[in-house]
């Protein structure tokens, strides 16, 4: 198994926050809420209120930053 790494196959541990673009680890994240089947991260409870308000707002930006 020569050249072979485990740490590349490895789960990502950090995401960012949708409302701020704080990177979180989703271990220690002060918030989650999964929205159409996705689980978002948040470093803060009030971002993840914001984002309930207006989810749509925060998902088709995530997605613009993926494309």
């Amino acid at each position: 198994m020569a050249g072979l790494s485990l740490a590349d196959n490895a789960p990502k541990t950090e995401t960012k926050d949708p409302v701020c673009s704080m990177t979180v680890d989703p271990k220690t994240a002060a918030d989650k809420t999964t929205y159409k089947g996705k689980t978002y991260y948040f470093c803060s409870k009030e971002d993840k209120a914001t984002f309930m308000k207006s989810p749509e707002k925060y998902v088709k930006a995530d997605e613009k930053k993926t494309k």
